[in-house]
């Protein structure tokens, strides 16, 4: 058998490094590997200021895909590069800018990019309404993967094959006001985002050099469940009856603030979802990278019971 030879950077770029996964990442790669140097990078100045804050060691700089010049700045001699993009990214230009930036400034050994794609999906199962949208995941990160496929750099894909749990904290004031879960029903894995942070801070570590092209997907290996069975959990958890609503007229008025565009957008997407719902099944690649079994949705609430309830 080859033996492993990737070399592990020694410089590290973390996009959205004021984030949750990004923030994480930073920290675990502090704490267990402190001679490694961390770039992190934020498109916002007063986050950049709470970095530096968190972050002595590291060196803060203000980055935005759509400017090119920033990014060569920030990848100026860069090894490695964790790489995520905003919901709503235009990904044509935006990794067409890093990739020529990495291209021209940086030394990359080994790049990471989160991908939230259903695994092996094909754009034309893909309604028109998404499609008119344009800048949701089901079309944007698709054309992401091909282009970083195309450039020849040495990437991995981390592949959320999961609904993330802190998007929890989104549905708390109903849970809070009315003791009711309020989203639309949908049939999806799970991951706490602070075990794809270590699964991301391994693989950089990792002088396996096998995980460079490759297109992993995630859960954590345990939950794949319904809303109506999240409010059962959180019933048993919190020792009180959690009702559920996924109904749309609830759901938009809930969440109303989010803005018409975005709620059909939403909406709209979670039909697709539910036209491709056997497509999940659990996997144990997080479980077999953190030698240990990833958070689950149980043991998540647990420990945020105070702050989903207040």
């Amino acid at each position: 058998m080859t033996r492993n030879h990737k070399a592990i950077p020694q410089d590290i770029l973390i996009f959205g490094a004021a984030a949750h996964i990004g923030g994480p990442l930073a920290q675990f790669l502090t704490q267990h590997a402190p001679a490694i140097r961390l770039r992190l990078a934020t498109s916002n100045a007063e986050r950049a200021e709470k970095l530096r804050a968190t972050f002595p060691a590291a060196t803060v700089v203000i980055a935005n895909y759509n400017d090119l010049p920033s990014l060569l700045t920030a990848c100026e001699g860069v090894q490695g590069v964790f790489a995520l993009t905003p919901s709503g990214t235009d990904e044509a230009p935006a990794m067409g800018n890093l990739i020529r930036a990495l291209k021209e400034v940086g030394e990359v050994r080994h790049m990471i990019r989160l991908l939230g794609m259903q695994p092996e999906s094909k754009l034309a199962r893909i309604p028109q309404s998404l499609r008119n949208h344009g800048l949701g995941l089901p079309i944007q990160h698709p054309i992401a993967k091909t282009m970083l496929d195309e450039s020849d750099l040495p990437v991995t894909y981390l592949n959320s094959g999961a609904t993330f749990m802190d998007n929890f904290f989104g549905m708390r004031p109903g849970l809070q006001r009315d003791r009711c879960l309020i989203w639309p029903e949908r049939l999806i894995p799970y991951i706490d985002p602070r075990d794809i942070a270590e699964v991301a801070a391994r693989l950089f570590l990792s002088d396996n050099h096998r995980h460079i092209g490759q297109f992993h997907t995630m859960n954590n290996g345990q939950d794949i469940l319904r809303f109506s069975d999240v409010a059962q959990i959180m019933s048993e958890v919190w020792n009180e009856p959690i009702a559920y609503d996924g109904s749309e007229a609830r759901f938009k008025h809930e969440y109303a603030h989010l803005g018409e565009r975005r709620l059909q957008y939403l909406w709209d997407f979670f039909l697709y979802e539910q036209e491709n719902e056997v497509v999940w099944s659990r996997n144990d690649f997080v479980q077999s990278i953190l030698g240990r079994n990833p958070v689950t949705v149980r043991e998540w609430l647990v420990e945020h019971t105070s702050s989903m309830l207040g």
